[in-house]
């Protein structure tokens, strides 16, 4: 889709390291979540790379204990868009087409907050990602190196 057909504030904000609130089916929880857009150049490369924050840190901790250099912790006070102690798991990105984000953004169903993550946090979150043993190289390509 060509970037002419994306909406203006959408297309002004996305970028790497935006932060977007909203439900995504794919997951378990009915909840919305906040999710960091971590590939390297979102609007060009029409697949949306999203790091989910999840508030449930031990959970995570244990799901990944024996990649613990692939999980992202964020505290409130690092990034005050996040309202409690959160972690990102990078091993489990979730993909959602430009077009498909785009339409709920029009829709109204997706906020976002006007402040990117933090450089040092994004850093670390692309750390993470090129540190998975899970994830495949083709999706690694789209994440800029840390």
């Amino acid at each position: 889709m060509p970037e002419q057909g994306i909406d203006l504030t959408l297309r002004l904000s996305l970028r790497e390291g935006s932060v977007y609130y909203f439900t995504e089916r794919s997951l378990t929880s009915p909840e919305p979540h906040y999710f960091i857009v971590v590939n390297s150049d979102p609007l060009t490369q029409q697949v949306l790379l999203l790091a989910v924050c999840s508030s449930k840190v031990p959970e995570v901790k244990q799901r990944r204990r024996e990649w613990p250099d692939t999980v992202v912790q964020i505290s409130p006070q690092q990034f005050d868009v996040l309202k409690r102690e959160s972690i990102v798991d990078c091993n489990d990105l979730k993909q959602v087409s430009l077009r498909d984000f785009n339409a709920r953004f029009i829709r109204k169903q997706i906020k976002h907050f006007g402040k990117d993550l933090p450089p040092d946090l994004r850093r670390r979150v692309r750390t993470a990602i090129h540190a998975s043993q899970i994830l495949p190289a083709e999706i690694k390509s789209l994440v800029a190196p840390p």
